[in-house]
């Protein structure tokens, strides 16, 4: 379905002029970084705080503390499994937050918070559940909750609050911090969301967008803390037999639909910000995530389920990509059906199935039974292992270039296992042209406030060329080259030496932020600077001379 752009603006739009959910932020366009140095001084002067008291230690304080932050960007996701209104589907909206100011910050906190988001109702996957599920009483009726819109409902203030309390239930001190401390970094890291959609700033007053990386963990904290007492206190005659949730998935079991149509308004009378909706079994068959349940001969069944909406599309086997990634995708295939199959002929029939939609994206009936021959094999043939010292695993992303990378690979592992016997290369490979890149509908961030890049300097002179990398603004980055501050614009009394400043008073030229533009980017430190070396060595631009960040002995 073909969407009009207007139109998907106009429904993002509508999402977030709830005011009670979002605050607009009137951010002019030459303030945004003087907004996002700002908000990064806020952060690291908590850091510094805590730091000094010795509650984070230097590797902790380097890896949370901003530098060169972005804007998040909020873009929509359509929910295509929902029905259609007016020609064009609701969406959902995701937030990017890598690069944030808040981002190492949110990550940080995610295993600290984490023993709040398990408790004795929660999933794991859908693999422990399947095998759950057949244990259970096959004459009840099985029926599913859905909680309408948990990420942007759930109350954020009220969450953090209680998953203050509960983590300091027992304990002085989580982590070297104690419960104010917490506190102040957790509610940081959730009230200072903000992003840009269409080229305005937008703040996150309440829940988290999809996309964060607190969003799924406070939200199942949420649940976590009331379900328990949703469920001790619900009346034992419409008590569910079952209570299993999956983030906002829930899976619950009655005697009668009485039982179940009782329970849901006892849980939508819980919590005013809670909304649940629910579905029931049809013909002895129910799904739940990716499940197919059903009552068959008198016991419970399980077998793979697909949303109508399945395309049966899956990367086509002319795709280039390594051979390796192919293999993985049928494997993976194989593995999700054998997990989930209660049955030995269950597990055929998917076989089967994929057989045919392999064929149909160009994989060859030889390469499909190969995969399917050495997948079964792994699981039944024994195979006596030998006890061995673990290996040093050893990373390393590449882009895919065909024949010429496999070889390139082939050469660094026997290099690896030569040299490093105690080591194992691991080598990915990736390609930089993704669907993204050619259709574009996530805002650009300015070049101003772009950052972690690596940058080429060009005289409007005497096109004398200098090429740099910084993890700071691209703004600061250039104004400390051409001698002014980034947020006036006014002369410095002593600028900081570089090879731009330099040859600008030796040869009395005068440059401006035009000359300046940005070459590639890298949110890896070491992979900016290889990049600007490799820039550098290829190039030879006049001012560098040729310093590279780090020697390319490679080439030597």
């Amino acid at each position: 379905m073909l969407i009009d752009k207007e139109t998907y603006k106009n429904k993002i739009k509508d999402i977030i002029s709830d005011s009670g959910k979002f605050e607009k932020l009137n951010i002019e366009e030459d303030k945004q970084l003087n907004f996002l140095i700002n908000s990064e001084k806020k952060l690291k002067d908590i850091l510094k705080k805590f730091f000094k008291i010795g509650c984070l230690d230097k590797d902790k304080y380097d890896l949370i503390s901003p530098t060169g932050s972005k804007p998040g960007i909020l873009y929509g996701l359509a929910k295509v499994h929902k029905p259609v209104v007016g020609n064009c589907p609701s969406f959902r909206p995701i937030l990017s937050a890598i690069g944030t100011s808040t981002y190492n910050l949110a990550k940080f906190l995610v295993p600290i918070l984490k023993p709040l988001t398990i408790n004795e109702f929660t999933v794991k996957d859908s693999f422990s559940f399947a095998n759950e599920v057949t244990t259970f009483d096959k004459k009840c009726i099985m029926a599913s909750l859905d909680i309408e819109s948990l990420f942007t409902n759930f109350p954020l203030n009220e969450t953090i609050e209680n998953c203050i309390n509960d983590l300091f239930q027992s304990n002085s001190k989580v982590s070297n911090f104690d419960q104010f401390q917490l506190k102040e970094l957790l509610s940081f890291a959730a009230n200072e969301s903000f992003f840009i959609f269409d080229k305005e700033y937008f703040r996150q007053k309440d829940g988290v967008a999809m996309g964060s990386p607190l969003g799924p963990t406070l939200a199942n904290a949420f649940l976590c803390h009331y379900e328990k007492q949703w469920l001790s206190s619900c009346p034992e005659n419409f008590r569910p037999k079952v209570y299993r949730r999956y983030v906002d998935d829930i899976f619950v079991t009655f005697d009668s639909i009485d039982q179940l149509k009782m329970f849901v308004d006892y849980m939508n009378s819980r919590h005013s910000s809670m909304k649940f909706t629910f579905e029931i079994e049809k013909q002895d068959t129910f799904s739940f995530l990716d499940i197919k349940i059903c009552r068959e001969n008198d016991k419970i069944t399980t077998s793979v389920y697909r949303k109508p909406t399945f395309s049966g599309v899956f990367t086509n086997f002319d795709s280039f990509i390594p051979d390796i990634y192919k293999n993985g995708l049928v494997n993976t295939l194989l593995f999700r059906s054998f997990s989930i199959c209660s049955s030995y002929e269950k597990f055929h029939n998917e076989i089967v199935y994929l057989k045919e939609v392999l064929k149909r994206n160009g994989y060859p009936v030889t390469f499909i039974d190969n995969c399917i021959k050495l997948f079964l094999d792994r699981l039944f043939i024994y195979k006596k292992t030998k006890d061995t010292v673990d290996k040093k695993q050893l990373l390393i992303v590449l882009p895919y270039l065909g024949k010429q990378s496999l070889l390139i690979r082939k050469r660094l592992q026997s290099c690896i296992k030569n040299n490093l016997p105690y080591c194992s290369l691991r080598i990915v490979f990736q390609s930089k042209t993704r669907l993204s890149t050619l259709f574009r509908f996530k805002d650009v961030i300015p070049k101003d406030i772009c950052s972690h890049i690596v940058y080429k300097f060009v005289c409007s002179c005497c096109n004398a060329t200098y090429y740099g990398e910084s993890e700071r603004h691209f703004h600061i980055r250039a104004s400390e080259h051409l001698g002014i501050t980034p947020l006036t614009g006014k002369r410095v009394a002593n600028p900081k030496k570089s090879a731009i400043n330099d040859h600008m008073l030796y040869k009395n030229h005068d440059a401006s932020y035009d000359d300046f533009s940005i070459l590639t980017r890298e949110n890896n430190k070491f992979k900016l600077r290889i990049k600007e070396s490799l820039l550098i060595k290829r190039d030879k631009p006049d001012l560098n001379r040729n310093i590279y960040s780090f020697p390319l002995e490679l080439f030597d």
